[in-house]
């Protein structure tokens, strides 16, 4: 079974060519490298100065962030007064790894008590609640201190002040109305928009306040996988701790790190954004997702190496648990669009008992993927209570739509891409048709399309090793700065190359003046008709190194493909 997928809409980036000559003259870089700096707005040799060389001067002060000197004073009291502080993490990658940049940074600044907690996903549900405050105050816990959750935990901050527990939150997903009653609250979406830091993760927000307290910038690579797992947009403070970060993690200074690595088959020396996306992330993901985020804490905190390895092979087996489930499940809702399924849906809403609920949000985002619309994925318990996962269409805000329904939900957080939360079962008819209504309002009606920009438009000769250099200073690669997409015009289809591969994969040969090319697209077969495939076509890729063994080659990875005009 599939899914129809909505037409796809090449979009090309059109920049001022004078800026863009300018840009390369001043850089002394590649025209093509100036365009897509242009086109992700760095227009000035100033700007594009610290794109192209992330540096730690180039962080903002710390203590310009809302509640930053609340929190730093609370936090010396402690230190002074030896007292116990614990911090309250989500189970997350971005909550797991500023969790364990945070605690290190602790025992830096001195302070000698120093526990932590995380939410039990089945059991608990997202973020932190009143039994898990009245938990550390019983634990003589004098400050607890939240990492990427607590923002929306009114109910808990105000059981922390009944009982005279200090509570630090520091987040950054939508706030409410009105700041929970904390002793400090640090979230970026308090300060300026405009801020190099609007736009920071849990993990980053965790090491500024680490950075305040101790000074110091350590842990840069625990800083850069919460940013890159979580998605956040790679621009700005962003960017810098992302890429310092790689650089870090490529030395293998976390022994938890190295070990994960290992049995994920990644050259660590070779680290790059999408090795977090696809081989680390998922794994000490994997622990959270099918109950226990703990694993992936202690991995991160570890100094024993041979406990590392242990933790980093059930994690590993963790990942292969979540992907059989992952399967089952999407498999499931498959059947549910198939019967149920409207092109005129602006929004998808799928319930079902038994689900495992740590597992539904990669379902959701496959699904979101393929129809360009925002999906809400709702596990429901023996008790009838749901827990849902969301992601959303880029032109539709996730946290806003579900605020509409908010009378309807038990609770619920998040931010514009990406939600959760819970709702009795009895409720889920209702929101099902007040999301559509919201989805309907927000997005309106017409054809789904999914709009594809393309950066620039290049001959296959052009495609060369010093290209790819040239466009590797880009990176890294993420949100609000994706892998650059070239297309190629009229290429020629090497006869009988084109294949199916296992997966839905499609893979073929194109070549220009000699000059062959092997072009793989991921879940591309069933978008095109391999048995009656083109001999010219127009493709839209992204140029990578390909090492098989022992030998390295430029691949495109393909994003469309269609037929060359008149062919």
């Amino acid at each position: 079974m599939s899914l129809p997928k909505p037409a796809t809409r090449w979009v090309y980036s059109e920049t001022d060519r004078a800026v863009v000559s300018s840009l390369a003259g001043a850089l002394g870089v590649p025209r093509i490298v100036a365009h897509l700096m242009v086109s992700r707005g760095i227009q000035t040799p100033a700007a594009a100065g610290a794109f192209l060389n992330p540096s730690l001067e180039s962080l903002s002060d710390p203590f310009a962030m809302n509640g930053m000197d609340a929190a730093t004073d609370r936090l010396r009291h402690a230190k002074a007064r030896g007292e116990h502080v614990r911090i309250f993490g989500d189970y997350d990658v971005d909550g797991i790894s500023g969790t364990a940049l945070f605690a290190r940074a602790l025992g830096r600044f001195g302070v000698e008590t120093v526990s932590w907690g995380m939410p039990d996903r089945l059991a608990d549900g997202y973020g932190l609640n009143p039994h898990q405050v009245e938990e550390a105050k019983a634990d003589g816990v004098s400050v607890l201190v939240t990492v990427d959750n607590g923002i929306k935990a009114h109910e808990a901050a105000e059981t922390a002040k009944r009982i005279g527990l200090d509570l630090i939150v520091t987040d950054h997903h939508t706030i409410d109305e009105d700041l929970p009653p904390a002793c400090a609250v640090l979230n970026p979406k308090r300060d300026d928009p405009s801020s190099p830091f609007a736009m920071a993760s849990g993990s980053a927000v965790a090491f500024k306040l680490a950075c305040a307290l101790t000074g110091d910038h350590e842990d840069l690579g625990l800083a850069a996988l919460g940013i890159v797992a979580d998605i956040v947009p790679l621009v700005a403070e962003n960017r810098i701790l992302a890429a310092l970060g790689l650089a870090e993690l490529a030395q293998s200074k976390v022994l938890g790190i190295a070990a994960l690595a290992k049995v994920s088959g990644l050259v660590l020396e070779d680290i790059r954004a999408e090795s977090i996306a696809f081989q680390l992330g998922p794994r000490i993901n994997a622990g959270g997702r099918m109950g226990d985020g703990r694993a992936g804490l202690e991995l991160l905190l570890t100094g024993d190496a041979r406990r590392a390895q242990s933790l980093a092979e059930f994690l590993n087996e963790a990942n292969e648990r979540r992907r059989l489930v992952e399967q089952q499940i999407y498999g499931e809702a498959l059947e549910v669009l198939q019967a149920n399924f409207s092109g005129e849906q602006r929004s998808i809403v799928i319930a079902r008992r038994g689900w495992h609920q740590g597992v539904i949000g990669i379902v959701a985002a496959k699904i979101q993927h393929a129809l360009c619309r925002p999906v809400v994925m709702i596990a429901i318990n023996d008790e009838g209570v749901g827990r849902a996962s969301a992601r959303s269409a880029p032109d539709f805000d996730l946290a806003a739509g579900l605020a509409s329904c908010k009378d309807l939900l038990v609770r619920f957080g998040g931010h514009r891409a990406a939600a959760g939360m819970t709702i009795v079962e009895a409720n889920i008819p209702e929101f099902t048709e007040r999301f559509e209504a919201e989805a309907r309002r927000a997005m309106g009606p017409g054809e789904r399309t999914r709009d594809l920009r393309i950066d620039a438009t290049v001959s296959l000769s052009e495609i060369d090793g010093k290209l790819l250099g040239a466009l590797d200073r880009l990176e890294p690669f993420g949100q609000a700065n994706p892998a650059p997409v070239l297309s190629t015009h009229g290429a020629e289809v090497v006869p009988y190359s084109v294949r199916e591969l296992r997966g839905g994969h499609l893979r073929f040969s194109v070549r220009e003046n000699g000059r062959v090319f092997t072009a793989i697209g991921f879940h591309l077969a069933d978008t095109v008709n391999v048995a009656d495939f083109p001999s010219r076509i127009d493709l839209a890729f992204s140029p990578k190194f390909n090492t098989w063994q022992g030998e390295t080659s430029i691949q495109l990875n393909l994003k469309s493909v269609r037929p060359a005009d008149g062919v």
